[in-house]
């Protein structure tokens, strides 16, 4: 049996990234496998989600997590970890079990086993890691782990100049960011229209509800699929999202970005689309709270906002940065690395 399966897990906390990362690369390697996900007790749209996905879904229990995935492994297996918790001792005790073992990564800590790793953050190299010397590789965006509505190598063409602005900020946004973001762009224009999209996992929505009265283009969207996603992202004249893969949608569509550092593991694309200059600016709210407590993260994107509205040069520089790294190619990559 040709199986593939995904371990990853998520929930109102941790997000949907490991998850999401595992679903474009299954979208990716197409339907001509078995593919599973093994996930701890996963909530009832995040089991949807993946079945419509095509994968099929193998519910793991919480006291017994880690002996029941392994026990489920056969030798012909080829197994793709996502997550924080599969450490050097539990990816040998994998790596024993199956034919390959792959390691979607962005932390870059500790010791590590797996026969693949990928990490499609920017300016990341061999060298950064402790691993074996028989370890390949799969770095940087030319492996971004996107879905296929997002790799058209043909690109998608020019933005808009009068197009909405798109925001997302995560499958779960715990800190509410998406409500900072609303709030500068209702107290610098109460009449631009907003397209909010909203992740199956984000439990604030009375915050954002509250907003409509002072937004009144506002639309907030919920449980896209990918083609939805790019639809919506084709049309804007501005994507305003957090530094993880969805900040790496808005440059595989070739839209101007302002990105957002929401979780301490979105730091490499963060500087990467800063350093880079894929992204028009990029925000740290940590840090822009450790330097002045008095500025909010509402004050620092209306400026932002604003200053994009007057710099054609600086969009199209950022615009051109970005196909330079995301040629649409990642299926192929992906397709003979299993193969």
């Amino acid at each position: 049996m040709n199986r593939i399966i995904f371990r990853a897990d998520a929930d109102s906390q941790i997000g949907l990234g490991h998850v999401m990362r595992c679903l474009a690369l299954a979208d990716m390697l197409g339907s001509s496998v078995d593919r599973y996900m093994a996930i701890t007790e996963p909530e009832p749209v995040v089991q949807t989600r993946l079945e419509q996905a095509g994968l099929q879904v193998i519910a793991l229990k919480k006291n017994s997590i880690a002996t029941d995935f392994l026990t489920l492994l056969e030798p012909s297996d080829q197994v793709v970890l996502d997550g924080y918790s599969f450490d050097s001792a539990f990816q040998r005790a994998v790596k024993k079990r199956v034919k390959r073992l792959f390691f979607i990564d962005d932390l870059l800590d500790g010791r590590q086993i797996a026969d693949v790793i990928i990490n499609h953050a920017g300016g990341v190299s061999p060298t950064d890691y402790d691993a074996g010397p028989n370890t390949t590789f799969c770095l940087g965006p030319h492996y971004a782990l996107l879905r296929s509505p997002f790799l058209k190598p043909g690109g998608f063409g020019p933005p808009p100049s009068d197009g909405p602005y798109f925001v997302s900020l995560g499958g779960a946004d715990p800190s509410n960011v998406s409500l900072s973001v609303v709030q500068a762009i209702q107290q610098l224009d109460p009449k631009q229209v907003v397209r909010l999209v909203l992740g199956p996992l984000y439990a604030q929505r009375d915050s954002i509800d509250a907003l409509r009265t002072n937004l009144p283009n506002l639309t907030i969207l919920e449980n896209l699929s990918a083609e939805e996603m790019v639809a919506e992202l084709e049309r804007c004249s501005l994507a305003i999202t957090a530094c993880s893969t969805i900040a790496y949608e808005v440059c595989a569509v070739n839209r101007p970005l302002i990105g957002i550092l929401t979780a301490d593991n979105q730091d490499r694309i963060a500087r990467f689309l800063s350093d880079e200059k894929l992204a028009l600016s990029v925000h740290f709210p940590h840090l822009l709270s450790q330097l002045d407590p008095s500025i909010s993260l509402e004050t620092v994107l209306k400026l932002a906002i604003q200053s994009i509205q007057f710099t054609p040069e600086q969009i199209d520089e950022s615009l051109a940065n970005q196909r330079r790294y995301f040629d649409g190619k990642s299926p192929e990559r992906f397709r003979a690395l299993f193969s």
